[in-house]
């Protein structure tokens, strides 16, 4: 059957990146949205950094080895809540196989080569129209404070330049060279993995901004305050779904929703590996002394970005399953690392937003792109923390998928099949 329209769940910047390039290419496209708006969740506050040279799989030798740490709760940037949860241990499982070095490679190297492809698809959009996400190519600068760390991460730097990606080891006087801002600093760092082709931007208003093209697409439709129920399946298709404005009924189906679809999912016998991830943020006015190049702190995993006027300072990598309060105290963790590395770049007494959202995390760290569970079903999700690094990119890889055309990239390790998902 000739799919001519699509009911995507979900809004955030996977679903709209999704819906805009399904449109371009001839469909007509519902976008459906639980909350009030588009990009309201885990896309409206992330770090805001673009960070297409960073793609290293969470599931590695050296997060395990930390693990006892984590565990004990003497690791600031990670919390375990501990749970007999039976999700969660079967995706810990799975986390733990790729957890080898060789497939860690492997598995950084399949983002890499989608992050890439998506840097690209995101900078064709900018010259055909003017986009207004305060977007700028600022680089990205990794610190370390430790000399053996710094070691270890020339290792994979060295990798990635065979890969097609340029990054380079500096010492601190070149830190300090490539941004004067790191002298506020209480403390010299043993040194830095500069990343000249990262970016920045505002992930929220980029959503918005598509979704203004998109309105000019003839049958397009959005709806929120629309939560979807229940997919109906018969047979090896998806005919319809319930949701909290009645049925709706389409072509072809598009789960874009991160953890909010593992249940949905469920619902029609397909069980998806991911889990959430809790992330934490919290924007303050800039001030001129802000760093102008991106900057994560390694050794507390917490990234900086001036956005606009703005600074966007983001972190922490909670697994509390489906808890969705905002922790005051991640928030106050934030706020201490600011004031000790970079106590002059923003006004921290003027907190614009504090968030709080789920980065959906698969055992590889690699997204699922493609069909699953049905005829008429698409997976668009497991982005973890790179959804906004690579929506232009799986959006351009999904409109391939359901079009019948070659895939623009290798996909190796994104189809649903690499995640023991059937067709």
């Amino acid at each position: 059957m000739k799919t001519e329209s699509i009911a995507i769940i979900g809004a955030g910047i996977i679903g709209v990146t999704s819906a805009y390039l399904l449109a371009r290419a001839g469909y007509r496209v519902m976008l459906l949205d639980a909350d009030e708006g588009p990009a309201l969740g885990t896309s409206f506050a992330n770090g805001a950094q673009l960070s297409y040279s960073y793609t290293d799989a969470m599931a590695s030798p050296g997060l395990v080895a930390k693990m006892p740490r984590i565990l004990l709760g003497r690791d600031p940037a990670f919390r375990v809540r501990m749970s007999v949860d039976g999700q969660l241990l079967r995706w810990g499982g799975r986390f733990l196989l790729h957890a080898r070095a060789s497939r860690e490679e492997r598995n950084t190297r399949n983002i890499l080569r989608l992050a890439l492809h998506s840097r690209d698809r995101l900078h064709e959009l900018m010259e055909e129209c003017e986009l207004g996400f305060d977007h700028r190519p600022s680089g990205k600068l990794h610190l370390y404070g430790s000399r053996q760390d710094l070691e270890q991460a020339a290792a994979r730097v060295r990798q990635k330049r065979e890969w097609g990606c340029p990054q380079r080891v500096l010492d601190w006087r070149q830190c300090l060279a490539l941004e004067p801002g790191l002298a506020q600093l209480s403390a010299p760092m043993a040194g830095g993995v500069h990343s000249p082709l990262d970016e920045v931007g505002d992930c929220h208003r980029f959503a918005l901004a598509l979704l203004d093209r998109l309105r000019q697409q003839p049958g397009f439709e959005a709806h929120y305050h629309c939560r979807v129920h229940r997919l109906h399946k018969e047979g090896n298709r998806i005919t319809g779904l319930d949701t909290s404005q009645g049925s709706i009924t389409a072509d072809a189906y598009l789960l874009a929703t991160g953890p909010d679809s593992l249940a949905l999912a469920r619902g029609i016998g397909l069980h998806i590996p991911i889990y959430p991830i809790k992330g934490y943020s919290i924007t303050v006015p800039a001030t001129e002394r802000a760093p102008a190049v991106c900057i994560t702190d390694v050794d507390n995993k917490v990234v900086f970005a001036r956005v606009g006027d703005r600074l966007r300072v983001a972190g922490c990598a909670d697994i509390v399953g489906d808890d969705r309060t905002l922790d005051q105290d991640r928030i106050a963790h934030l706020l201490r690392v600011c004031r000790q590395r970079f106590p002059e770049a923003g006004d921290y007494d003027r907190l614009l937003d504090r968030w709080t959202g789920f980065r959906p995390v698969t055992p590889s760290s690699a997204p699922i792109i493609g069909r699953a569970g049905a005829d008429n079903l698409y997976l668009n999700l497991g982005h973890g923390m790179l959804g906004w690094t690579l929506a232009m990119g799986s959006a351009s890889l999904l409109a391939a998928r359901i079009g019948g055309d070659p895939a623009p990239i290798d996909d190796s390790g994104l189809r649903p099949a690499d995640h023991g998902l059937g067709g």
